[in-house]
């Protein structure tokens, strides 16, 4: 059984964000509903009746051959381990969901998929609603030599043209050595891997689960794009992804009330390939809200990617649409902070700490873009502190032929400790610089900043107050800055900007600090951003 550091620091500094249960908020369960309670225990009998501790069934094959009701419990014996797939084919409803947990001791029961087919799943739950999973360790793992894409927990739902699936909820589980096939091999699939979200569903919770050594994805929704066809209301919160062959959280097909917070990516992007992979990215996603996770360690992710972020889409179902990226730490991952691909429009990236993003081989970029048409990328009050050398701040390709790699970029902190070779790879930049914090003078005045429109940034010191770097959230608060700081009261006001700080200090009504916290709020001041 893998236990991480990485673990350790989920638990100490990562808390659940009061997210009980999806279906807990929205309805009250009806004790007049509450259905029967079954016992599974290795050791139990297949012709018991299944509703006593002491007439236990035995086996997966007979609940996978039975059907349940709402308001039933299917409750594995602590400790117990089953060497089989579990599915589940039937719903419970808004007052009374199915519910899978454990009983009889602390220990999570196993189920050992043992990855026996192509596309199998540990767990799967097939079109299924008002269904809740919690405390179960699943592994699905395929045979040495034998090429086939498996799935630790996977939930179907509805096709495009079928109804959702509503409110499904797994917690506290832990998926591990889920071994899939890896890309250029047969049976190829990245819709595999640890906790997989297919479908059309209306209300998912991920939360407090631990997901390992899986292949190809750690946590991720695989809906439609279209937009009559996407899911919403998913929300992956206080989750440890850690030894990831490909992306570590992907939130792909969904409109309204999607989060991805709270969570911890480290080694992600493990691949050695050609294939691009990131920490955490969102595609065909409207208003999806990205905060306060921690992504690091990540080493690999393809020729051009293994960003930390990413804000995707390639084509009209594809766009990306109003994502914000505010509160996250990310730290030492050789691919950069973020990407953003062509058919990204209006997507906000504040309050982030980005320390030593840029790695020693392939691009050494901070952010790669696409040619965009789409002039609404705003980039605000982050702290980016790069340590290695940089071959280009922005690494720009191709995308919309008569595109740039729009963005607005205010209130920043750039501070490197290293060279800089380039500002971008394309003269021709559409960027736009106010009020930003560029340190030391000497590395950033002899750039070349080609057509970038340059308003009121500065080259002082920002006096950090413990610039250390570290793993959890608390550590990016050495990038605070000291007394006296050329930082403060600096930026120009944004309207619509969260209100808060990385700290979750208020912020200002007039003049805010520049950088990623604020330390003096200074009512009435100064100016407006007049775009925003």
């Amino acid at each position: 059984m893998l236990i991480s550091v990485a673990m350790v620091g989920l638990l100490s500094s990562h808390r659940p964000i009061g997210l009980h249960s999806l279906i807990a908020q929205k309805t009250k369960i009806d004790v007049k509903n509450i259905g029967k309670t079954y016992y599974i225990d290795p050791s139990g009998d297949d012709d018991s009746t299944g509703t006593s501790i002491i007439g236990a069934w035995k086996t997966l094959a007979k609940i996978n051959a039975s059907v349940f009701g709402p308001g039933d419990r299917i409750l594995f014996k602590s400790g117990g381990v089953w060497n089989d797939t579990l599915h589940m084919k039937n719903s419970g409803t808004a007052k009374a969901p199915i519910i899978i947990d454990k009983y009889g001791g602390d220990v999570r029961p196993i189920i050992n998929g043992r990855g026996q087919r192509n596309g199998s799943n540990g767990l799967f739950l097939n079109k299924v609603s008002y269904f809740e999973v919690n405390n179960l360790e699943v592994t699905n793992t395929v045979s040495t030599g034998t090429n086939y894409a498996s799935t630790g927990i996977r939930v179907a739902g509805g096709s495009p043209s079928e109804p959702s699936i509503n409110n499904i909820v797994i917690k506290n589980c832990y998926v591990h050595d889920v071994n899939g096939t890896i890309d250029g091999n047969k049976n190829y699939n990245k819709g595999s891997g640890g906790i997989i979200l297919d479908g059309k569903i209306y209300g998912a919770l991920i939360q407090s689960c631990h997901v390992a050594n899986c292949s190809v994805e750690g946590i991720r929704t695989t809906g439609d794009r279209a937009m009559v066809a996407r899911s919403k209301d998913i929300i992956i919160d206080n989750n440890l992804i850690e030894y990831i062959y490909g992306d570590g959280i992907v939130m792909s097909g969904v409109t309204g009330g999607s989060k991805i917070t709270h969570n911890t990516v480290y080694k992600a992007c493990m691949n050695t390939g050609s294939d691009n992979y990131a920490g955490i990215w969102t595609i065909g996603s409207l208003n999806t809200l990205v905060a306060y996770n921690e992504v690091y360690g990540l080493t690999g992710g393809g020729v051009n990617d293994g960003v930390a972020f990413d804000a995707d889409g390639y084509d009209n179902d594809s766009e990306t649409d109003g994502d914000i990226f505010e509160y996250n730490y990310s730290h030492d991952n050789n691919g950069g902070f973020m990407l953003f691909m062509n058919q990204s429009k209006n997507i906000k990236v504040r309050y982030n700490v980005s320390v030593n993003d840029i790695g020693t081989t392939r691009l050494k970029k901070l952010f790669l873009f696409e040619r965009t048409i789409y002039d609404s990328r705003e980039i605000y009050n982050n702290v980016f502190y790069i340590k290695n050398p940089v071959e280009s701040l922005f690494h720009v390709m191709n995308g919309e032929s008569s595109g740039k790699p729009y963005a607005t970029f205010s209130n920043n902190i750039f501070y490197t400790t290293s060279t800089i070779n380039s500002l971008s790879t394309q003269p021709d930049t559409g960027l736009q610089f106010n009020n930003n914090c560029l340190y030391p003078a000497s590395t950033f005045t002899a750039l070349n900043w080609g057509t970038t429109v340059l308003s009121n940034n500065f080259y002082k010191d920002p006096l950090f107050v413990n610039p250390v770097g570290g793993n959890g959230l608390d550590a990016a608060k050495g990038y605070q800055v000291r007394k006296g700081s050329p930082v403060l009261n600096a930026g120009i006001f944004i309207r619509n900007n969260g209100g808060k700080d990385f700290s979750g200090n208020a912020l200002s009504s007039g003049n805010p600090d520049v950088g990623a916290f604020q330390h003096v709020v200074i009512a009435n001041a100064g100016s407006s951003l007049i775009k925003n």
